[in-house]
């Protein structure tokens, strides 16, 4: 277990024992069976050490409640809180110290106090790039509301709306605003979100996002992304339909099923993505495919 050094005192440890090899000085004041490895438990620790009040912000807010940042802690890279303005940043080579929590909604997870994720994803909004930030947001928008919310009416993606209104005038309002002019709901992937916004780059009609097909009220399948006047579908293949047999099956099953119903069904893995090249060829393929649904696609893919 994790212990401040000025509780170890207090319990009667010696400070020679506090400077023994088994114990990680994970930071100042602070001890730990060893060194943290996942960012739960750095986090815990050092939430032994900061200043009250407090809550985690930003990348390990989104982090610490599931959310898919662009780079996953790992040990040595700095984790981020937010205090009050009036109060002192917190100042620790571990730590990037932020203020204005009393303008933050705040939740608890593992027992510690967090930004909410609608404030967390206009505090990123802010500085990260856009598809970063509205992959993000599809992965907030995906999630189902609580029960107040679903009271009210409210969803995920208009709680979104609600904090960037409230944002108006701030530092990053307005990339705030471009990257949730591209945020939908639906989306269940980082990679689906990047596909979608391949799409749209290129002048596409916006497909239905995992939608339902059936067959005269017969289910047939959830499909990734659909273009249901032209009868055309796009599937993201991940490695796990590759490597896991009975996915691999179930997928040839149901994409056959498709096919005789007369869907045009065209396959897309994480190389179609990969780079400018890889995106026109792709977006060429399904511009033919759309043919008098789709606009008039624009090649020179970011």
């Amino acid at each position: 277990m994790p212990f401040s050094v000025a509780t170890g005192l207090r319990a009667g440890v010696s400070r020679g024992r506090l400077r023994h090899p088994s114990l990680h000085p994970a930071a100042f004041g602070l001890r730990t069976p060893g060194q943290p490895q996942t960012l739960a438990q750095a986090a815990r620790a050092l939430a032994l050490v900061l200043p009250q009040p407090w809550a985690w912000s930003r990348e390990t807010a989104a982090e610490l409640v599931g959310l898919p940042v662009p780079e996953a802690w790992h040990p040595g890279l700095p984790l981020s809180v937010i205090r009050p303005q009036g109060s002192s940043p917190v100042r620790r080579p571990e730590v990037r110290g932020h203020l204005g929590l009393e303008r933050r909604g705040v939740i608890f997870c593992f027992g510690m106090p967090v930004v909410d994720p609608f404030a967390t994803w206009c505090d990123l909004a802010a500085y990260l790039d856009r598809d970063a930030a509205v992959i993000i947001g599809d992965a907030i928008a995906a999630r189902s509301s609580g029960p107040d919310d679903v009271r009210m009416g409210r969803t995920a993606l208009a709680r979104l709306a609600e904090e960037v209104r409230r944002r108006s005038g701030s530092r990053g309002a307005c990339r705030a605003r471009t990257a949730l002019a591209l945020v939908r709901e639906g989306s269940r992937s980082p990679m689906e979100t990047r596909a979608r916004l391949c799409f749209l780059e290129a002048g596409l009609p916006e497909p239905e996002l995992n939608a339902t097909i059936d067959d005269d009220g017969e289910w047939v399948a959830i499909a990734d992304f659909v273009w249901r006047r032209a009868r055309v579908i796009v599937e993201y293949q991940g490695d796990h339909h590759r490597v896991d047999k009975w996915q691999w099956r179930a997928d040839i099953g149901r994409l056959e099923r498709l096919r005789d119903l007369g869907w045009k069904v065209i396959l897309m893995t994480a190389a179609d993505l990969a780079s400018r090249e890889a995106k026109a060829a792709f977006v060429g393929r399904l511009h033919g495919a759309l043919g008098a649904a789709a606009a008039s696609p624009r090649l020179s893919m970011a």
